[in-house]
């Protein structure tokens, strides 16, 4: 940019592309331009004009390092802009030329605040206005990243006529299997398979996607730290995972028999609801963050109660109240299209009110649900361990 492109800017004054800051400003105070500018169409920040138009000048050229920093660790998720000095007589000025973002929406970390650019100035977006930015952002739609060094080959053909022609009805042209794949989102345009096809029909998954799979533990006591008496670790395709788990748990726990006020019928009672906890694990791969490595679906089954964990905090528009009132919102919506599709998921999102309702009418201790930046975690306590457990007044 040249001198006489600054004035011209400077003349116009701040608008929906351009803000002027002084050298002397505030960390969150210019994350917040930033976020709304990557969550708009982009625009231009100039370091050392005042909003005035008064030209000041940065003091040195550490300041752009500051700007990086802040970048980088003020705002998720991080982006780095483009910084150029432009001179000005006796001044020099920074430009911060941020560009529209791909991996909307953007917020300041510290503040947990999510920022649009409004004319000449920077607000929070409503309700409707940051839904919009979640479906226009590849955050929303992660399950359909391409993974390099992913192919055909690395398709487990079957498995793909098997679900075209059992749940989809869906006429399976084994020549046209590319084209097949890049209707389904299994595959773009380069031949790379997505998260989302790797997941479901893919070969060697956690070669190429390490966090995927599920750790099966069973313990003897009611932490961690006691005896371990059954471990599995599965690394297949999302259904047969979610199988391996439920009859992983079967295995692993007991029925007991039942009996009404007058002994004569039996109804057996399972430690574990077979619908609530198909709905929990499948929820726990529908929902999960699979941008979160490191870290894969787990359950811990302890003597008193069941834990379902699940990678990453639940969606930023889906809290855990507007959860349990069956509120859906998907963060991976081919994949629970997919789950649908296999009979594995409900239709309508009502799961959680499902077992909440019948630990309810059943006078057991209630499911416990608890959100964390990190994980999300769904208690199910052994319903033979408290039996007969009371509601307390107002409990839900």
């Amino acid at each position: 940019m040249q001198f006489s492109d600054l004035k011209n800017k400077i003349a116009n004054g701040e608008d929906s592309k351009v803000e002027f800051k002084s050298a002397g400003f505030h960390n969150d105070s210019l994350a917040k331009e930033i976020v709304a500018f990557a969550n708009m169409s982009g625009g231009d920040i100039f370091i050392g004009v005042e909003d005035s138009g008064v030209i000041t000048g940065i003091p040195n050229s550490k300041i752009g390092e500051k700007i990086i920093n802040i970048s980088r660790n003020n705002i998720i998720p991080s982006l780095i802009p483009e910084l150029a000095v432009v001179s000005c007589d006796a001044h020099k000025v920074l430009r911060i030329k941020v560009d529209k973002g791909k991996y909307k929406p953007y917020k300041v970390r510290t503040t947990n605040k999510y920022y649009i650019r409004a004319g000449s100035v920077s607000i929070e977006p409503t309700t409707e206005e940051l839904s919009r930015l979640f479906q226009n952002g590849s955050q929303l739609h992660i399950e359909v990243s391409s993974i390099h060094g992913t192919s055909e080959k690395d398709l487990d053909v079957l498995k793909l006529r098997l679900y075209c022609n059992r749940y989809r009805d869906i006429e399976f042209d084994e020549d046209e299997i590319d084209k097949l794949c890049y209707n389904l989102q299994l595959m773009d345009e380069n031949g790379h398979l997505t998260i989302v096809g790797l997941l479901f029909f893919g070969n060697h998954i956690t070669r190429f996607l390490p966090q995927a799979g599920i750790e099966l533990n069973c313990f003897k006591g009611q932490d961690v730290t006691s005896e371990i008496l059954d471990y599995k670790a599965e690394e297949s395709d999302i259904p047969f995972m979610v199988n391996a788990a439920i009859k992983f748990v079967k295995l692993n726990s007991r029925v007991r028999p039942k009996f009404d006020q007058s002994e004569l019928i039996r109804n057996d009672q399972p430690d574990y609801e077979p619908f609530a906890l198909r709905e929990l694990i499948v929820n726990a791969f529908m929902h999960r963050d699979w941008s979160v490595f490191g870290q894969k679906i787990r359950i811990n089954l302890f003597s008193d109660r069941l834990e379902v964990f699940s990678p990453g905090r639940l969606p930023n528009t889906l809290t855990l109240q507007r959860a349990l009132f069956g509120i859906s919102y998907y963060r991976n919506p081919i994949i629970a299209q997919m789950l649908k599709d296999y009979k594995l998921a409900d239709k309508v999102g009502r799961g959680l009110q499902k077992i909440l309702k019948y630990y309810r009418s059943n006078d057991l201790k209630m499911p416990e649900f608890e959100s964390q930046p990190e994980y999300f975690r769904a208690i199910l306590y052994n319903a033979n361990n408290t039996f007969g457990y009371q509601l307390k007044a107002g409990q839900m």
